[in-house]
């Protein structure tokens, strides 16, 4: 009875992060390729051909098979970035599945391990504390095609004996890897040392060493993008010492973002305070892992299942981490607390559980208290997952902000003048490309809005419009300049319609009846603020709009314009 009762408990917690990250990561997705390293990818793709574009380097990183997703999307969906959402979230869901192949054939544990490690994985890899990547359909694209690289070739590394035809795949397992970010690099030590302790015979073992040297060449010969992030500051050699701290920091960051979330008055902004926790949290994880990963290395006598599966993704994420902590000690600074880098080093802690629900399979007395150890994990991670929907849905209203600006083409004054001399450049280079993703009506232009700026009502809505009871008020609080150098205002307000309802897309028309601007409400209907975050946003009642060519001796009023229907009603822009 108490092995039935875990295992359904299991099955519901892990249906319960399953579930919750699945929809709180739809509806905290982000909506635009704001910040986009695609961007700097489209740009150049549109005078080359996608192979051109994607076999170039960016920022230190070769994402070839993801930019051949993103330039699809490009081609045949308009650069829909829900598109690049959805095929990130699918890698996602296929990682966990390989992941879970082999624990499921391994005959040598219980049922009961089988579903902790189950709940484990949907724990590890749906966790909202890696929301800053797998809320992002770009950035997800990259790490979890760099995942399913990976974990098909630890798959498969024990056939590599029995057939070529597997070894093939290996190899093009670790290329694909390799080639989809940075820290996939990382897939060949990773399958030398379990070649190692699965004790390959030698041939294999060469061939997975020259994979690796060719896949290292390939790398460092690929030229570089000419629209890459430039480098903002060159960072000082670190002492030994403290380049190894930073690296313990980064790999205690989940526990530290995870305890943190226990602190009602701490915010996740403060946790770089917390250097000694994260320190020695990290620290602690890695003697662990020597633990496990240094008698299978000794004894030569790994097995595939779930001792195989945990050492692989504990061996990788080591590896991984130490690339990111050496690469960005070499330009930028590393700061070991970002949440991007939760990503890998929340599995490494995934798989430091998975080993130990493995080894208490071989234990007695001792068994119980190790299996409990998930749901305390559980328990213990679940305010950090709760707190993360919330800053997810936040960041994804502040991007949103960040696209009606871009349509309109304005830049606040004030925000252009916050920017630090060095970022400037990159500035100019983002608003040059956002100009050229509207002429070609991509990502965000898509839908068409920034035509309607400089027409007249009648030739945008023609007859269509009606009365809907539209009411509220609003104010323009900032002044900017637009992408032509004509002055621009920034307008925020409250508007609704009749029962209450909030009009989605709104124009600004001055007293001669012509468009002057778009104005859009956060992107999060009553239903779903009630529904999902307990009604704790305000922000979906108002919205922000930009005035192009504003000019202070004219009146603007606020229209809604939902499903290009016009409001008879109007609301008066104070100034």
């Amino acid at each position: 009875m108490a092995e039935r009762a875990v295992q359904i408990f299991a099955i519901l917690i892990g249906g319960v992060f399953l579930l919750s990250g699945g929809v709180y990561l739809y509806l905290g997705r982000v909506t635009c390729l704001m910040g986009s390293d695609f961007w700097s990818v489209y740009a150049f793709a549109w005078n080359h051909t996608w192979f051109q574009s994607a076999l170039l380097k960016q920022a230190g990183h070769v994402t070839f098979f993801p930019s051949l997703i993103g330039l699809a999307n490009l081609r045949f969906f308009h650069g829909d970035v829900q598109t690049l959402f959805f095929a990130g979230l699918g890698l996602l869901f296929i990682t966990v599945s390989l992941l879970l192949i082999p624990i499921w054939r391994d005959k040598t544990i219980s049922v009961t391990a089988k579903t902790l490690s189950t709940l484990v994985l949907l724990m590890g890899n749906f966790w909202m504390g890696r929301a800053s990547i797998t809320a992002n359909g770009e950035f997800n694209c990259e790490n979890s095609l760099t995942m399913n690289g990976a974990v098909l070739a630890f798959l498969l590394i024990a056939k590599m004996r029995c057939s070529w035809a597997t070894a093939v795949i290996v190899v093009c397992a670790g290329f694909v890897a390799s080639f989809s970010f940075g820290a996939g690099l990382a897939i060949w030590p990773t399958l030398l040392l379990l070649a190692w302790c699965l004790r390959l015979p030698r041939r294999t073992i060469v061939l997975l060493g020259i994979s690796a040297l060719a896949a290292a060449v390939i790398y460092e010969m690929l030229p570089v993008l000419p629209f890459s992030w430039p480098k903002v500051s060159e960072v000082s050699p670190d002492s030994p010492i403290g380049a190894l701290t930073k690296f313990f920091r980064l790999v205690g960051s989940p526990v530290l973002y995870t305890i943190a979330a226990w602190g009602v008055e701490k915010p996740l902004t403060d946790l770089e305070q917390s250097f000694g926790l994260a320190l020695w949290s990290g620290l602690a994880g890695l003697m662990l892992a020597g633990i496990f990963v240094i008698p299978r290395m000794v004894w030569r006598d790994l097995k595939s299942g779930l001792e195989s599966t945990g050492l692989s993704l504990l061996i990788f994420n080591l590896f991984a981490l130490t690339l990111i902590a050496v690469g960005r000690l070499k330009s930028f600074e590393l700061a070991p607390f970002a949440p991007r880098y939760l990503f890998s080093s929340s599995l490494f802690w995934t798989s430091l559980i998975l080993l130990a629900i493995e080894r208490a399979e071989h234990l007695q007395w001792r068994r119980w208290p190790i299996l409990l150890l998930p749901f305390s994990i559980a328990i213990f991670a679940w305010p950090a997952h709760y707190q993360a929907w919330f800053w997810c849905k936040n960041l994804q209203i502040m991007y949103d902000k960040d696209v009606t600006a871009m349509i309109n083409g304005a830049v606040e004054a004030q925000r252009r003048q916050m920017l630090p001399p060095e970022f400037k450049q990159i500035f100019e280079e983002r608003l040059h490309m956002a100009s050229q993703m509207r002429a070609r009506r991509l990502d965000v232009f898509a839908d068409g809005l920034q035509d309607w700026i400089g027409l007249k009502e009648a030739e945008v809505f023609g007859t269509r419009h009606r009365p809907e009871g539209l009411h509220g008020q609003c104010s323009i609080d900032a002044l900017g300049q637009c992408d032509n150098g004509a002055p621009a205002a920034r307008v925020t307000g409250q508007a609704f319609k009749h029962e209450q309802s909030i009009p989605w897309i709104m124009v600004i028309t001055d007293s001669n009846g012509v468009i002057r601007g778009v104005a859009r409400s956060a992107p999060i209907s009553p239903f779903v603020n009630r529904t999902f975050y307990q009604s704790k946003f305000t922000a979906n009642i108002e919205f922000v709009g930009y005035i192009r060519d504003y000019n202070p001796e004219l009146s603007y009023v606020v229209r809604s314009a939902d499903n290009l229907t016009f409001s008879d009603e109007e609301i008066p822009v104070q100034q």
